[in-house]
């Protein structure tokens, strides 16, 4: 018997983007379930991407190489979800750059409930509920 939890894009008119998609099947290979949550259609109104957990998460998969890049994502990210999580596998920034920024973004902003990192090698590193 598997193990492997659903991802369920029935909410969405089109297809998510790859790195979305890509990002989703690495929590469904470890058992989560995952829906998709349809984006809202009014101006300057951002919705999570997904809901695991009980909860709406945020995703980002930075892919610019600027020493701004983490904190600007995480600054877009913050105003859509309590719960983040970054994919780090297609940054071509220095992995512990990243996390040492992710780790300072995330304590600075006590309301924050989650943050998932997952690492370049696949890892995963959680920053559980304060």
């Amino acid at each position: 018997m598997s193990n492997v939890g659903r991802i369920d894009i029935s909410a969405l008119n089109t297809p998510p983007e790859k790195h979305e998609f890509e990002m989703a099947k690495y929590f469904a290979e470890l058992g989560k379930n995952i829906t998709f949550l349809k984006p809202s259609s009014i101006p300057g109104n951002h919705t999570p991407d997904i809901r695991m957990e009980g909860v709406e998460w945020e995703m980002k998969c930075p892919f610019g190489n600027g020493k701004r890049t983490i904190e600007d994502n995480f600054r877009k990210a913050v105003q859509q979800s309590k719960y983040i999580i970054f994919d780090l596998r297609h940054t071509k920034l220095p992995e512990k750059q990243c996390i040492s920024q992710l780790e300072k973004e995330f304590y600075s902003r006590p309301y924050l409930k989650k943050l998932y990192v997952i690492r370049k090698n696949g890892e995963l590193l959680k920053y559980p509920s304060k």
